[in-house]
Parts: structure tokens; sequence; C-alpha cells
């Protein structure tokens, strides 16, 4: 037993040396931190570590992340941008514009100017990005959602697209274009709304270019469609020429008739639209979600997705937001809601959606269900949300699910 104690208590003496350590480390840099950043610059340059940091100054983690990974010159040249932009501008205070500043600094080969010329007219730190690109990059204006390209992660050819429209060239010329594009859609990719995604803008610039009004061009973006992985373009092309010329129909219909088409795809590889119309559609989804409101589908269930939901206290009633992570949750709560969530439980899964329904209880009795909610992960986007029947949500409800987003930082479908 005494051996054990002694033990434990040397590890108690090396857990504290660690952390006095560690708060040396800390009280040595503090003043760094806040007031002189370039020398912290310096720091990360030679090597010193700074790990103390990475949980409480995301500019730290993210420069040191950057320097191991760059070559020599490239590490020498980045150095000089971040201490350059830290003195002159804004765009060395946030996590995200580092990462922008770290793009561009990889497409040095195609810069107009020299980058330490360049000074800021606006004090808003996403203004500057905008005009350090056009300083960098810009012959001719861009479109203003294509800016979003320097904050991409997980691929570069956004950057190739913007510089190639900031050169002048033509939309059509376009490298690598997911979807086939003809030249109306590049010319209504041009003056898509600039709070578009890239991806968005896409689809936006395809549906007016086949013919659809505006009105139906940001429903179809604020859909599935808006946000999909690019695949079977073909089939979705002429789904959308369907959509387009098949007449008047209610628009709130469209997420429906897009979920009973993507289910159907799903099911049957060879399903095809050949000889299908728009009212056809509309009846075969209708008679679909009718089935799906009495299917109790009890085979899957899923880990949590890893956004929080909420509980508020309301004098006698609490209002909770939970994630529902089974088939035989969600189809009880399609038909207590009397739509058709339960159709997501293949999405949910395979960890690309997140279902979450809001309550209302009274102690531990459930009084009412108030909305289904659902989240796409990839995005971190709300992109349906639905009251009982598909009607829309409350004020009171949308203004808790706002909140909500906020607070876990997810965007919201503007068409909810």
């Amino acid at each position: 037993m005494g051996k054990t104690s002694k033990i434990q208590r040397e590890k108690q003496l090396l857990l504290h040396l660690e952390k006095e350590k560690l708060l040396e480390e800390a009280l040595r840099y503090s003043n760094k931190r806040f007031k002189k950043f370039d020398e912290v610059i310096m720091q990360l340059y030679t090597g010193d570590k700074l790990n103390a940091f990475f949980g409480t100054d995301k500019r730290i983690w993210k420069i040191s992340e950057c320097f191991a990974t760059a070559g020599k010159d490239t590490k020498i040249l980045l150095r000089d941008v971040f201490i350059h932009l830290d003195k002159t501008s804004a765009l060395i205070v946030a996590e995200e514009h580092i990462e922008a500043v770290i793009n561009m600094a990889k497409f040095k080969a195609y810069w107009r100017k020299n980058i330490f010329d360049w000074k800021p007219t606006s004090k808003n730190a996403l203004m500057q990005l905008h005009e350090l690109a056009d300083f960098l990059f810009c012959a001719y204006s861009v479109p203003k959602f294509l800016y979003k390209a320097f904050f991409e992660k997980k691929h570069k050819l956004f950057i190739n697209w913007f510089i190639h429209l900031g050169d002048g060239r033509k939309v059509k010329e376009l490298k690598d274009m997911p979807i086939p594009f003809t030249q109306k859609m590049g010319h209504y990719f041009t003056i898509a709304p600039g709070n578009f995604t890239i991806q968005e803008a896409i689809r936006w610039a395809q549906v007016r270019g086949l013919g659809g009004d505006e009105r139906l061009a940001n429903r179809i973006v604020a859909s599935w469609l808006g946000y999909k992985p690019y695949a079977d373009e073909d089939f979705w092309q002429a789904f959308l020429q369907i959509v387009i010329h098949g007449g008047m129909f209610n628009l709130a219909k469209l997420t429906e008739l897009i979920d009973y088409v993507r289910d159907a795809k799903q099911q049957h590889v060879n399903y095809h639209l050949k000889g299908r119309t728009l009212q056809s559609l509309l009846r075969q989804s209708d008679v679909w979600h009718n089935r799906f409101k009495h299917i109790k589908n009890i085979g899957l269930c899923w880990k949590p997705c890893g956004i929080e939901g909420f509980r508020i206290k309301k004098k006698e009633e609490v209002l909770v937001l939970e994630e529902l992570t089974e088939s035989k949750l969600l189809s009880a709560e399609g038909q207590a809601m009397k739509h058709c969530v339960a159709s997501y439980a293949l999405y949910c899964s395979q960890g690309r959606s997140a279902i979450f329904s809001m309550r209302k209880y009274v102690g531990n009795v459930l009084l009412e269900r108030l909305a289904t909610v659902e989240v796409n992960l990839s995005s971190g986007k709300i992109v349906q949300a639905k009251g009982k029947m598909n009607r829309p949500v409350s004020d009171e409800v949308k203004r808790y699910m706002l909140n909500w987003a906020e607070e876990n930082a997810l965007t919201v479908n503007q068409y909810l």
C-alpha cells in the first residue's frame, strides 16, 4: 500500500511540475500574445514550442502548423507576410483569415503585385481580405461569392477559378466544372448573389441557365440539391428541366419532391426520368410520403453527431432540442409530426445528416413536438426545419433555433 502511495505522490509531483512549467511559459509569452504578436511569429519561426497557447489562441496553433509543414523558402515568405500583415491590417487576428492568407501565399506565382506594397483602406477584416485578393490576383472584377475560395480547406480548385476570372478569362473555360455548364449558365454564375457559397452559386446558375426564374433557383439552392456532392449530374439536370418546364406548382412541395426522387434513385440505380412529367412525379411523391408516415424502420442506429442540443426551463415547462439517433425514433417523430423524416435514417447512419426534435415537456411528460430540424453535417448548415404536416415553424421556435445555430457556428437556410 505504501509503495502505491509513493508512486502516486511521484506522479502528482510530476504533474505539479508540468503545470508550473506551463504557467512559466504562459507568463513568459503573455505580453507578446497581446502586444507584440510579431515577436510571437518570430518565436514560432525559429521553432519555439508554444503549445500551451494552442487551446486559447488559435492564431498561434495555425501559424505553428503552417511553419511546420512549409518548405524553407515558403517558410521565410510566410514569416515576412505574417509580420507585415500583423502590422498593417486585421488579417492576423482570426484563425480563418490566417488560413486565407496562407492559401494566397500558396499561389504566389500568380501575384500581380508585391504584397509588401499593399495597405488596406477598410477597417473590416473581411473587406481587407477582399482588397488583398484584388491587389494580388485581379485585373478584372470577380463575383463576390468567389472570395470564399480562399477559406477552402479541402482543395484549391476554386482559387484557380478566382485567378482565372481575375485575369479576365471566360467562365466557360473554367477547368473541372462539376456540372455541364452552358454559356448562359456562365453568365448567371457571374451575377449569382454574393451571400451564396460557391457550390450554391453553381446550382443557382444552372437553374437560371436552364430557364428557371429567380424564385425557383433560390428554392433549389436552399434544398438538398444546393449542397449535395456532385454525382449523377445528368440525371439531376433532367430533373431540373422537368421542374422548370412542368408548369405552375406549389413550391412548398419542392423539398418533398426532391426527397422522393433522391430516395428512388438510391433504391434503384437504373431509375430514370424518361417519360415522367412534373405532375406524375408529384403524385408519386405524395404516395411515397404517405407510405413513409406509417413505416417503422427499426433496424438502424448511429452515434450522435457531436452538436449539442439544448434544454431551456420556462416556469413549469421545459423546452428541449434533442438529436434522434435511431430509425425507430425518426419513425415515431414522422408519425407524430405527419411528415416523412423516417426516410432520413440512412443519411443519418452514414453521417451525412443529423435530425433534431424540438419538444416541450412539463415535468417528464411530453406536452408537444414543435419542430423537426435537419442539419447537413458536411456544410454545417440547418437545411430544414418543419412543424407538423411540414408547416413552417413558429417565430418563437425559429428564434430559439437561430440562437442555437449561432452558439454552434451553424449557418441557416434562408428559406426555412
